[in-house]
């Protein structure tokens, strides 16, 4: 940022994304530098900026809707991203190869805007682009990480080093980067001739002070394995908290109504959030959602709910159907569930049978389409058809909105959980007659703790 006003991040890490909340896979623009923690300056559907704060004029109309031509070079981060896919997942391993078309169309639009600088400014116009990958980079992983190298072609590769076996590999031996960062004659048709491969060291906690290396150890004095942290479901819980109440800030200034309950909400680095109040859950259950009619937008269904549909016309009757025509099995599949706020262009919403012949990944669940953010299926009105919806994204945007695609993210149980002020469960009737649960409530396949350490009581 010193050299250029504006830097282009594509955020291709759908687990733990720096500036969009998980499953979701977004370019953004940003002219200040990022110096928190994701949660604090992910963006929050045009209500916080790039550092968490909230906007004391709030969103217009006009900064809310995302626009081809940059108004001043320098004059604040944009309020949104420039574009952005509801991947559903939090693992690329979900759909590798819906992963890499998503890719490659934000990078379609990544050409664009840099076009319209060059347009602009003329030669001395420049968006560099900064690519964040996710960590899994064994086996199936490194063959998904190349492929996004192909598609992204850069110039500068950085390879973090991890310190144990799993975090180790050799990017130099497949993509033809020889010694000393310079790419082999044979590869020239493939890479560009700047291709360089920097490996840096993983981050060494030896080089921190003694309060820090304090503040990392483990709450249980007995744990016999070593410091106890917060796992990676740790970290997307708070960020999914975070985003759907509006900001960092705007979580972190909560506080009880009820007299005697003081305690904020906080985020520990050895048992995550740390809500004893319930206030998470007790104000998104105070919160009034939007109304959306059945027949107002279509629906995608989590990709589990097409698992043994395999001719077209079982697929055709749950995959991108209208909600007002759509099977109850399906509407029930996305209650009390996360969902992407999603955008079709005029000529696919007008005709769903040309997108589901063209689009190659039907029967996946996960559409290629543009996503303004995350909603939060509150509860599902049979009698009046009627969705109604949470999310943080600002009204204009929402006006676009013309599909809700399910997917894999759980929503965290801070966000549903009440405590002893609980009257009832909002949720607890998803799926029932139809064997179909939501993935909110912990309905997905259950999965080991390796991590959790037992204190020795002998």
């Amino acid at each position: 940022l010193r050299q250029y006003p504006r830097v282009a991040i594509l955020d291709l890490d759908c687990g733990q994304p720096e500036l969009s909340p998980p499953g979701m896979l977004a370019l953004t623009v940003i002219s200040r530098p990022l110096l928190s923690d994701p949660p604090v300056h992910m963006i929050c559907g045009g209500s916080c900026d790039h550092h968490g704060t909230q906007r004391k004029d709030d969103v217009t109309a006009e900064s809310a809707v995302p626009n081809d031509e940059f108004e001043g070079r320098g004059g604040g981060d944009s309020m949104q991203h420039e574009a952005a896919c509801f991947f559903g997942d939090i693992t690329s391993k979900a759909d590798p190869d819906t992963y890499i078309q998503m890719a490659r169309q934000l990078m379609r639009r990544y050409y664009e805007l840099q076009e319209l600088e060059k347009q602009q400014y003329g030669n001395n116009g420049s968006l560099p682009l900064l690519v964040n990958t996710d960590g899994w980079v064994k086996g199936l992983g490194y063959e998904i990480l190349s492929a996004i190298i192909g598609v992204v072609n850069p110039g500068h590769i950085l390879q973090i080093m991890g310190n144990t076996k799993a975090k180790s590999f050799d990017m130099s031996s497949h993509h033809g980067i020889g010694p000393g960062g310079s790419v082999t004659n044979t590869q020239q048709n493939h890479y560009q001739p700047s291709k360089l491969l920097h490996v840096l060291p993983s981050f060494d906690e030896s080089m921190l002070d003694d309060d820090d290396n304090r503040s990392r150890s483990s709450m249980n004095s007995n744990a016999s394995g070593g410091p106890l942290m917060a796992s990676a479901a740790d970290h997307r819980s708070h960020r999914i908290c975070a985003y759907f109440l509006g900001g960092y800030d705007a979580m972190s200034n909560l506080r009880s109504k009820i007299p005697g309950e003081a305690e904020t909400i906080s985020f520990h680095r050895e048992r995550g959030i740390y809500d004893p109040n319930n206030v998470i859950g007790m104000t998104l259950a105070s919160m009034r959602p939007y109304a959306v009619p059945f027949r107002s937008v279509r629906v995608y269904p989590p990709s589990g709910l097409l698992d043994g549909s395999s001719s077209s016309s079982d697929i055709g009757s749950l995959w991108g159907v209208r909600g007002d025509l759509a099977r109850d099995v399906v509407l029930d599949s996305l209650n009390g569930s996360i969902v992407g706020l999603c955008c079709c262009s005029e000529s696919e919403n007008s005709a769903p049978d040309s997108l589901l012949s063209n689009c190659n990944n039907v029967g996946t669940g996960v559409p290629i389409l543009n996503c303004v953010g995350l909603g939060i299926i509150r509860s599902i009105d049979h009698t009046n058809k009627v969705f109604f919806v949470l999310t943080p994204v600002h009204p204009v945007l929402l006006t676009n909105v013309t599909s809700f695609v399910g997917g894999n993210v759980g929503l965290p149980l801070d966000c549903v959980y009440r405590g002893v002020h609980s009257d009832s469960f909002p949720y607890l009737s998803c799926g029932v007659g139809y064997g179909v649960a939501s993935t909110s409530l912990g309905a997905e396949v259950m999965k080991s703790r390796n991590h959790s350490r037992k204190s020795s009581r002998r």
